[in-house]
């Protein structure tokens, strides 16, 4: 394998925890070995450098789930895609209309701004996040006071809104909607809506062919569902034992998150004698 594509939180990052000293050490072996090291994450820029310090052991941070590229070793910003302001507003409408509480991201690097909406009923991990980053956060009683780009827009479904996902997809068909479980309490569903085309396989594929590496000379370790754009597209593909049921039953599976499952599929994906 020429390249290693993995996702942060729940694969390579436990909840509450710390990425291990093993997992560190499969990360630099492969980078002695040539092996082009890439973290694709949902996180926003800002938080994924909240928890990735400025020596951490990879060659790109692919963030928002496919809408920004970060090179590494300089920090210099290689894409940024966003949603243009007449879609912004048209998104917006839409969600307004029907009476789903939403966060819309704000332009790159900044989206850890967010403008947010108020509508009965909040589902707790909404009120949880909006609570969490209320210093970014700008609270709108309008659609008209929302102003610019975007990188995205994030909705979440309480068990009861769950029903809604597939009608909300095909009604926002005109962009890119991604589904992910929250890292908050594993629950609730995430709906987040991008600009059309962007999702984690489609822009490390894009990187990987800048850089003259097919996908599939590359390996690919996942948790969840926002994973499989990029699971999809590589040579092999693994998710780790925390993943969802469905996950599992698809593709190749290495130990949980708490057990080096990065470290086991490292040392499948590319065998070295000794390796850890």
């Amino acid at each position: 394998m020429r390249a290693v594509v993995t996702d942060l939180d729940g694969t390579l990052l436990p909840s509450g925890g710390t990425i291990s000293a093993r997992s560190l050490a499969a990360l630099r072996r492969l980078g002695a070995e040539g092996c082009l090291r890439v973290i694709a994450t949902g996180r926003n820029l800002y938080s994924a450098l909240q928890v990735l310090p400025d020596d951490f052991p990879i060659d790109y941070l692919v963030f928002s789930s496919g809408a920004g590229v970060m090179r590494w070793r300089d920090r210099r910003l290689l894409c940024t895609i966003h949603l243009e302001e007449d879609s912004v507003r048209e998104i917006a409408r839409f969600l307004w209309d029907a009476n789903l509480n939403f966060t819309v991201q704000r332009e790159m690097p900044d989206n850890h701004l967010f403008y947010y909406t108020s509508f009965y009923p909040e589902p707790e991990d909404f009120l949880r996040r909006v609570r969490f980053y209320s210093p970014f956060g700008t609270f709108v009683g309008t659609v008209d006071a929302i102003r610019g780009k975007a990188t995205q827009f994030l909705v979440i479904l309480d068990a009861v809104q769950l029903r809604l996902f597939e009608s909300l997809r095909r009604e926002l068909a005109a962009y890119s909607v991604v589904r992910s479980t929250s890292p908050v309490d594993g629950r609730a569903l995430w709906l987040e809506v991008f600009a059309k085309g962007v999702n984690k396989g489609s822009t490390c594929r894009r990187l990987l062919e800048g850089v003259g590496i097919d996908m599939g000379d590359c390996a690919g370790l996942g948790n969840d569902y926002n994973d499989t754009d990029f699971l999809e597209l590589c040579g092999e593909a693994f998710v780790v034992a925390n993943a969802p049921s469905p996950l599992k039953a698809r593709y190749r599976m290495v130990a949980g998150v708490c057990e080096d499952g990065f470290v086991e599929f490292v040392e499948k994906v590319c065998p070295v004698d000794s390796f850890i």
